[in-house]
């Protein structure tokens, strides 16, 4: 059988990778609210996926920097993760599903910012922009969510469990896929050499915005379908109002190139969370679907447009030597840290507050976000054509 290029070995991986998530953010909490956890517990169980991802994608993207070898690295996380969520069948308590939780959350975290950083290098060698096949996994997440709906509707919320499972195991065989090892040891650089260009000013500014606006989706994703579902709407309008986020981003993905040749990725991310911080309000305020479907169409900033040009900002920061440092430790700061804020702060207020008061919490982490953020968009060094390279 031949194998597949290295672009569409990456785009594989990206549709089975958030085919998971495509299922596991619209109804795994609504799973673990049928169980009978409450809303703190649910929060503290959805803060172990980032609270796995602040340190773990680190080291795994310094030792594939340093042994060159990224795939072997995805495909041994890949199986381990589906061996650890697959017991998620046999518990039901809190202290259980933390623990098959916490468990998958740890072995999975290395492998989607290695791809990340495969991804970026293909773009930056002439291949595909990293929109591109990074909209692939956007693509698998809509039709996961979609599809999900009715099998949940209809099979009950346990059915989105073995769903997770089946998708895990497309995982792995993706993984097995993707381009091949270097197979040998990359040269040894500094130890201090990435730390110092995270302690460059800018690069502070960069990620305590990213963090800040990674925490304002806190809210999003661990009470959006709750809080839908306890306003009345029912489960198959909840998948398609997840469905219009997607298809937006999508959309926004293909359309990168061109938008970070004109604004760059500074001025770009500064709009992104300009428009995060409508978002959020609009959610806070309404649970109109025509409103919340308006909302979800901002997805395509929120999301779509401040990720690319985060991951590309990051590529341009750190280099092509240090690329997989760099998506790592991005990851870590952003989808780790900025997602434990966002999580736990909701399961903490949730109850007390309501999820109402938590997004318009969301909207004034945003707009924080936007004035740190601010400096970068007219600094002169952000060019508007990205250098040679550059995964756009």
């Amino acid at each position: 059988m031949r194998r597949p290029s290295p672009p569409a070995a990456v785009s594989l991986f990206y549709a089975a990778s958030f085919a998971v998530l495509g299922v596991q953010l619209p109804y795994f909490n609504l799973y673990l609210d049928v169980i009978g956890l409450g809303g703190f517990e649910i929060g503290v169980i959805s803060a172990l996926v980032p609270l796995c991802g602040v340190v773990v994608p680190t080291a795994g993207g310094l030792l594939a920097d340093r042994l060159g070898r990224r795939r072997s690295i995805v495909l041994v996380s890949a199986a381990l993760a589906l061996a650890a969520f697959t017991p998620i069948l046999a518990v039901r308590g809190f202290a259980g599903v933390a623990a098959v939780v916490g468990l998958y959350a740890l072995v999975r975290a290395p492998a989607l910012p290695l791809v990340e950083a495969s991804a970026v290098e293909i773009a930056g060698a002439g291949g595909p922009d990293y929109g591109r096949m990074r909209a692939w996994g956007s693509f698998a997440f809509i039709v996961a969510a979609l599809c999900a709906a009715p099998v949940v509707a209809r099979c009950g919320e346990r059915s989105a469990l073995l769903l997770m499972i089946a998708l895990l195991g497309a995982c792995v065989t993706t993984a097995a896929l993707l381009p091949a090892d270097s197979g040998g040891r990359r040269e040894r650089r500094p130890a201090g050499s990435a730390r110092a260009i995270v302690r460059r000013p800018d690069v502070l500014l960069f990620l305590a915005a990213a963090v800040l606006s990674q925490a304002a989706h806190g809210p999003y994703y661990v009470f959006f379908s709750l809080h839908l579902k306890d306003a009345g709407l029912p489960t198959t309008t909840v998948g398609l109002l997840w469905a219009v986020a997607i298809a937006c981003e999508i959309m926004m993905m293909l359309r990168m190139p061109a938008i970070l040749a004109r604004f760059g990725t500074g001025r770009t991310m500064t709009l992104c969370l300009a428009l995060s911080t409508l978002r959020w309000a609009l959610c806070a305020v309404t649970v109109n679907p025509v409103a919340v479907a308006l909302a979800q169409t901002f997805h395509a900033g929120t999301f779509a447009a401040f990720h690319v040009a985060a991951v590309t900002h990051t590529y341009m920061v750190f280099g092509r030597e240090r690329s997989a440092t760099g998506q790592a430790i991005f990851s870590s700061v952003t989808y780790g840290a900025g997602n434990i804020v966002g999580m736990v702060g909701s399961g903490l207020f949730q109850e007390i507050l309501g999820t109402s008061a938590l997004f318009a919490g969301a909207s004034v982490t945003a707009f924080v976000a936007t004035g740190l953020m601010a400096p970068l968009a007219w600094r002169r060094d952000d060019a508007r054509e990205p250098r040679e390279g550059a995964p756009v």
